[in-house]
């Protein structure tokens, strides 16, 4: 068993993952890849980067109906 399969593992038994062995891990292993795309997002430096829209709850001139 690998190291992410035993820290699957222990995240199922800790959050109450209550399946029969051989659905938990089919289950677990769906979920792996999930679980690196995450990590993957987090990794992301993006302090710099602001969302392409930013809400302002200011009336702008012409646009009221």
């Amino acid at each position: 068993m690998s190291d992410a399969t035993l820290d699957a593992e222990k995240l199922a038994e800790a959050i109450g993952f209550d399946l029969e062995p051989s659905r938990r891990v089919a289950v677990l292993a769906a979920f792996a890849d999930i679980g690196k795309e995450i990590r993957k997002l987090r990794a992301l430096d993006l302090a710099d980067v602001h969302p392409a829209v930013v809400f302002s709850p200011l009336i702008v001139e012409g646009d009221h109906d």
